[in-house]
């Protein structure tokens, strides 16, 4: 039989400026740690904010003369030890921060004009996660867990070179299998950075927004061969049928299951439950995902392959900052393709081409970040220069397995919010999703319309569907 592991990744919500969340996070930690099972192994993220501070501190770097400092970051760190972190290992602790600080520090100096690639994922890991983690090594050594920080020259998590947005590689990672499994097996607690990478030949790479979801699932999947491992990714909150703060006065609905493509639906369409490769990855490993309420663990949510919930619709999304691009369909084969294959945008929705009473056919395609479009336009325009793009744009999503086999639901949805004026329905339930396309400032008020009618949407109806 195999022994038990947990892999706890710790979201930055939780790690604040003023370290108000690492008594949470130690407590569920010190629950962990069992004499009968192995590890955990916690996966940190950077503090709220410290990434954005980091890439304009890059920017600056690369744009001005006066750079900005990196001490708002690093004063942070500062802090937090100087409120956790007990004698004798206060001092070891400042020192390796501040060698990460110089190290980060030396690389923004090597910024050119530029600040991407591989000088862009050093420091945002380097004065990111990578501190995080060194920091939360020696706060759970003040508190009496045999912990360790794995050493960035053995980081087990090899990736490709797309030093921005790096993808794992299975078969490299586990030839580094030996920097998890030796401490495991000497029972120690493990501390490590989220988000960050490395090539084969030892150059860092962050994975993506969201990248340490990834890495806890990642080092999950790399370890099932060894170890019977649980997954479990804190939040700050549950996950509900629909935002508290959108759905005011109103009663939201704890979501206690979700199937691999329910929660990435919910994720890319503005719910950000967990990110999508991370959920990807899960899926073609069959790992099961529990994510967790830190202030209530009681009230997880469990994601895997299939479950036991009827319930129709799962929850309602909103995402506003999107956009409708028309093209004209001959030349929209070679659009698409160049997004998928070459900027490996995945980030946008084919809504099908109608042909005009010219006879001229125009495909439309619904972009959910609205910003590169506004970045990239001229560019864009190469493919077909009387291509428009309409801005403003906000999408409320209904999400559930289930609908394809309750029709009636869009029909539904739709009655609740007359007088919103809709730019674009998507009614298509066998694939888990039915999307409203609404103007920026009435996404908020169409989620809310909708959700009043829960009890509703969730009851059996009619064939009248969209």
């Amino acid at each position: 039989m195999k022994s038990k592991l947990t892999v706890a990744k710790f979201g930055g919500s939780l790690l604040d400026a003023e370290g108000q969340g690492i008594a949470k996070i130690l407590k569920q930690i010190q629950q962990l740690k069992n004499p009968d099972s192995a590890g955990p192994i916690t996966v940190f993220s950077a503090p709220t904010g410290c990434t954005d501070t980091l890439i304009k501190i890059g920017e600056s770097y690369a744009q001005t003369t006066c750079p900005l400092s990196t001490e708002p970051i690093f004063s942070i760190y500062r802090h937090i030890a100087q409120t956790y972190v007990k004698a004798p290992y206060i001092e070891q602790a400042n020192a390796k921060l501040a060698d990460c600080r110089k190290i980060a520090e030396d690389a923004l100096k090597s910024v050119n004009k530029r600040f991407t690639g591989h000088i862009k994922a050093k420091v945002l890991a380097l004065g990111g996660e990578f501190s995080t983690a060194i920091l939360m090594n020696y706060v759970m050594k003040s508190y009496n867990l045999d912990s360790c920080c794995l050493p960035m020259k053995e980081w087990p998590v090899v990736t490709d070179d797309n030093f921005e947005d790096a993808t794992p590689n299975y078969e490299l990672s586990r030839e580094r299998l030996s920097c998890l499994l030796d401490p495991l097996e000497k029972g120690k607690v493990i501390s490590m950075a989220g988000f960050m990478g490395v090539t084969a030949d030892g150059l860092e790479t962050v994975l993506g927004r969201g990248g340490s979801d990834l890495t806890a699932v990642f080092v999950s999947c790399l370890l099932k061969g060894k170890y019977d491992v649980d997954t479990l990714l804190y939040k700050d909150v549950p996950i509900q049928s629909a935002d508290p703060k959108v759905v005011k006065g109103q009663k939201t609905q704890h979501v206690k299951d979700l199937t691999y493509n329910e929660a990435h639906k919910a994720s890319i369409m503005g719910m950000k439950i967990v990110q999508g490769s991370a959920i990807a990855l899960a899926r073609q490993f069959e790992q099961k995902l529990h994510v967790i309420p830190i202030d209530d663990p009681s009230r997880y949510s469990v994601i895997q392959s299939k479950t036991e919930d009827q319930t129709v619709v799962k929850c309602l999304t909103g995402k506003t900052g999107c956009a409708i691009l028309s093209m004209r369909d001959e030349k929209s084969r070679s659009f698409e393709d160049s997004l998928r294959i070459w900027e490996k945008r995945n980030d946008f929705i084919d809504l099908g081409a109608e042909t005009l009473e010219t006879g001229e056919r125009i495909r439309d395609f619904l972009f959910l970040d609205s910003e590169f479009l506004k970045k990239n336009e001229e560019r864009l325009k190469e493919f077909d220069k009387k291509l428009s793009i309409e801005f403003g744009l906000g999408v409320v999503t209904l999400i559930g397995d289930k609908m394809k086999d309750s029709p009636g639901v869009a029909s539904l949805a739709i009655s609740a919010i007359q007088g919103i004026n809709i730019k674009r329905g998507v009614f298509a339930p066998h694939t888990s999703q039915i999307m409203i396309v609404v103007e920026d400032k009435n996404v908020k008020p169409t989620v809310a319309a909708i959700h009043q009618k829960w009890a509703e949407l969730n009851k059996p109806h009619s064939k009248n569907n969209f």
